[in-house]
């Protein structure tokens, strides 16, 4: 069974005149996109495609400081909380806005399910690695423990073991790397469990990326202990205790930004209503343009129908030209997705220049 977007691909007219909804696994780099042509010939045949990635910054955030330089590339890589952010663009809103004008981009590689543990794929998808690499990511936000947190303190050495693998295999990309703590479990409304009470296992986790974050003198965004740790009650986040509400979404971005010392700025967007909207409109009208460059790059990177790009259904005729059968016709059509997207983040480029500081 092949996993389904959370947002549907929207149509696009390809030159043959159809209307696809599939989509492909391609990078946008600081030296251009590498070719669909290239990410689905054999192995053997993309021997050259390292050298279009970007020159990336093998030096470490100076004092465990964290600052964006012109040009960078973040990844956000976590579970369900980190792949839900990019519906809503809070937090890449309120970075934007803190460092306009130096043309940085975000690139969300959150999934459903991802723990320190373990990121299964699909068949032939590729493993996070080969994504950093091909987007040319210099920084890397990693947000994980709140999942893990559920297995209880018991755990708690297999997930720093884990943690402490993931953390060797991002830094073979850039050691300029930041930690971030998870938010607070809640309870539930209704009939639905009281995940509060697994605040005193997620704070044993915390505090185990704490240790982690100086051991390897690494930037910590302590979201749990700035939203009240294991005695967090308000502000409410969830609607079941445990997956954020778009408020959520905005509250946890919101103590991000006092975490990394740009609070006043995020204070200037106003609180959010229950669907998340800010009442500043010039950080509202960023954070819907960044909300949609995000499902475009949402369905450039992460294929609805992965099995017909690259999985194991490549050899059947829907993913070929009728034609010519030597052809491969979704790769090339979904490079149109590239222009989209850098036409989305010129916008953005103009709308944070519009923000109060």
């Amino acid at each position: 069974m092949q996993r389904m977007p959370r947002h549907p691909a929207q149509p696009m007219a390809a030159r043959s005149g159809r209307f696809i909804q599939l989509v492909c696994v391609c990078w946008l780099t600081g030296a251009g996109p590498a070719s669909a042509a290239d990410l689905f010939s054999p192995p053997q045949d993309r021997s050259h495609s390292s050298s279009r990635q970007v020159q990336v910054r093998r030096e470490p955030f100076p004092d465990r400081r964290f600052i964006l330089e012109p040009g960078d590339v973040v990844a956000f890589v976590g579970g369900a909380d980190t792949e839900a952010s990019q519906h809503t663009g809070h937090l890449e809103a309120l970075l934007t806005a803190a460092y306009p004008g130096l043309k940085v981009r975000f690139r969300n590689f959150g999934w459903e399910g991802d723990t320190v543990h373990a990121q299964p794929r699909d068949v032939g998808f590729p493993p996070l690695k080969e994504h950093l690499r091909r987007a040319g990511v210099s920084v890397i936000v990693l947000q994980f423990g709140r999942t893990e947190a559920m297995s209880g303190r018991n755990e708690l050495s297999v997930f720093v073991s884990d943690y402490q693998k993931l953390l060797d295999a991002c830094a073979q990309q850039t050691p300029r790397i930041v930690l971030v703590t998870p938010p607070p479990f809640e309870k539930g409304s209704g009939l639905l469990p009281d995940l509060s009470s697994r605040n005193s296992d997620l704070a044993e986790y915390a505090d185990a990326i704490r240790r982690i974050g100086r051991q390897r003198n690494l930037p910590l965004v302590d979201v749990f202990a700035d939203l009240g740790g294991a005695s967090h009650r308000e502000p409410r986040l969830t609607d079941n205790g445990l997956q954020l509400t778009p408020r959520g979404h905005a509250l946890v971005a919101r103590a991000f930004a006092r975490q990394l010392g740009f609070g006043e700025l995020a204070e200037r967007s106003g609180a959010s209503d229950v669907s998340g909207v800010w009442p500043n409109d010039a950080f509202e009208r960023l954070r819907q343009a960044i909300v949609a460059k995000n499902r475009l790059w949402f369905n450039y990177w992460r294929p609805q129908n992965w099995a017909f790009l690259g999985g194991d259904r490549t050899e059947q005729p829907s993913s070929r030209d009728h034609r010519n059968p030597n052809i491969r016709w979704f790769p090339v059509e979904m490079e149109e997705f590239v222009p989209l997207i850098e036409a989305k983040e010129r916008e953005i480029a103009e709308l944070a220049g519009e923000c109060p500081r």
